[in-house]
């Protein structure tokens, strides 16, 4: 419902179901698929999986799936991490001898084993209501069909088509040109690999031919991809970190996801009297840019693979967030190096590069090499 008394977007009401998406067409199947039946997880499934076709540059069955939800009737939070790990084979020094002091972004080297079908296929016999098949049903229609392109998509396709190589070059340009907006947009051969999935579930992805074909592509770029390194890839139900900012709880997933970054910055925001200050002034401005540098600057020292971090609670702990910021002048920016928080985290060591099982910032490079 519109509220023509205010500017921007409006709230919006409902008594059965809502969705939001970043493409209307996704949000619509999703509420589609709850008027027929189906429960949220169906929904969010049906909706993640056709942003693949809506959105292909920024999301798709070739990369990962985080997902925090609640049952019904229960407070308690639930986290499934369906993020995929580096090949098996993976050299850190044979980067690095390469002349690489940080990962390669569109590189086989920065593909970690796509995770995210693994866990749609998990999400919707755990806790879906009509089963996986419908739940892709729309996706593959419109893989079929066709969608048009959003303008969004069309910018970021025009900035990115130069990166395509092989294979994918054909499938993501329309008549070997980049898409336009309103151009309609297939894309038969996904829809073919998500059919075989609705009928045979993860084994049709990880194991036989298409299994074999994506890893014949990343190894013939020069990767270091095993048939052995999809079969084996598995999500994991994990717990929660939680944080608390103005009342309000925070759950977010522990690594190797980024939710500690966004608890620890809270925890530093919490010194300062941002209610205080102009919402759109220079001041709040100033002050949470230099929380999230502090922040990305203890991502960096700290997030990795849960089973070789050790220093996840020194990185929530509100006496680290209270030190970090003191750091922060609110008449000063703080200079490059960031002057004092080396001290914060004494005794802990500095990698600058990302890590292999970090992925997070290379969406692109997986939809482009892994989608085809």
């Amino acid at each position: 419902m519109r509220d023509f008394h205010l500017p921007g977007r409006s709230a919006v009401y409902a008594t059965n179901g809502i969705c939001a998406t970043s493409h209307p067409l996704a949000a619509n199947v999703a509420v589609q698929i709850l008027e027929s039946g189906g429960n949220a997880m169906d929904a969010a499934i049906a909706g993640a999986v056709l942003l693949g076709i809506c959105e292909p540059q920024m999301t798709g069955i070739g990369g990962d799936c985080f997902a925090l939800f609640t049952a019904p009737g229960d407070d308690k939070v639930y986290a499934l991490n369906g993020s995929g790990r580096a090949p098996a084979g993976t050299d850190a020094a044979a980067l690095r001898a390469t002349g690489h002091s940080v990962i390669p972004p569109y590189d086989p080297a920065a593909i970690t084993v796509p995770g995210a079908v693994d866990a749609f296929c998990k999400l919707s016999k755990d806790w879906g209501k009509v089963g996986l098949k419908a739940s892709l049903a729309p996706a593959i229609h419109y893989a079929e069909a066709g969608v048009p392109v959003a303008p969004r998509v069309a910018k970021d396709w025009s900035q990115d088509y130069e990166k395509l190589q092989g294979r994918a070059k054909e499938s993501f340009l329309v008549g070997g040109k980049v898409p336009q907006v309103g151009t309609l947009f297939r894309a038969p051969d996904q829809a073919e690999v998500l059919r075989r999935i609705a009928m045979d579930g993860r084994e049709a992805f990880y194991e036989g031919e298409i299994a074999e074909d994506m890893v014949n592509t990343l190894r013939g770029m020069g990767g270091v991809h095993t048939l052995d390194d999809f079969a084996a890839t598995a999500c994991d139900y994990t717990t929660p970190i939680q944080g608390e900012y103005g009342g309000y709880e925070l759950f977010e997933h522990p690594p190797n996801g980024q939710g500690a970054t966004a608890v620890l910055i809270l925890n530093m925001l919490k010194h300062f009297d941002l209610a205080g200050m102009d919402p759109f002034g220079a001041e709040r401005l100033h002050i949470e840019a230099e929380a999230t540098k502090l922040g990305y600057d203890a991502r960096n020292r700290f997030l990795s693979d849960m089973d070789h971090m050790e220093r996840l609670e020194h990185m929530l702990a509100p006496e680290t967030a209270a030190k970090l910021a003191a750091l922060i002048d609110p008449k000063k920016v703080l200079p490059a190096g960031l002057p004092g928080a080396e001290q914060v985290h004494k005794d802990t060591i500095y990698i600058p590069e990302r890590r292999v099982t970090d992925l997070f910032h290379f969406p692109r490079v997986r939809g482009w090499h892994c989608l085809r």
